[in-house]
């Protein structure tokens, strides 16, 4: 008896571990930790809508899309500014913004130079670069969202190893 209850006690200890460095490396590897050329990118909400803002950065032929890399920023209310950082590796990138009916409201194609944009309602996009940006930003979205769903899943698993070793 007391042989089973060292064994359950050492599997919630692991668990514990697992879950705490799952959440750990999520926070870590969301950031631009070993970054080969972070860019510090500063973003600023000038519309009345909230907005969904990323970046996404090319090492490819980014005229069909392949080769690229979306960073999703944040929810943009009216008027907010946020700071973020990308890792570009040369060339150029877009900052994209979308509203909440999933419509890209700004894209910009940009250098690593400039690193500070003022997000307004922008029509002036080409029509097949906003295609692109839509799909991969489309992509992205789900991804945050399956993230999300996993590290609080996470959390909940980690609040119950919790309760099950304060009750032992």
């Amino acid at each position: 008896m007391i042989r089973s209850q060292n064994i359950l006690k050492l599997l919630v200890y692991f668990g514990l571990f697992i879950g705490f460095s799952s959440l750990s490396l999520t926070y870590l590897f969301g950031s631009c930790f070993g970054a080969s050329t972070p860019i510090d990118i500063k973003t600023q909400n000038i519309t009345n809508q909230n907005l969904r803002v990323y970046t996404i950065a090319f090492w490819d032929d980014y005229g069909n899309g392949s080769g690229n890399y979306v960073n999703y920023d944040s929810d943009l209310q009216p008027n907010e500014t946020s700071e973020f950082c990308i890792d570009s590796d040369g060339g150029k990138f877009w900052i994209v913004a979308k509203n909440e009916k999933n419509e890209i409201v700004y894209l910009e194609e940009t250098e690593n130079k400039k690193t500070e944009f003022r997000i307004n309602v922008n029509q002036n996009a080409e029509i097949d670069k906003v295609q692109i940006a839509k799909e991969l930003t489309f992509k992205k979205d789900k991804s945050v969202e399956l993230e999300m769903y996993l590290v609080w899943t996470n959390i909940i698993l980690i609040v119950l190893l919790g309760i099950r070793l304060i009750k032992k």
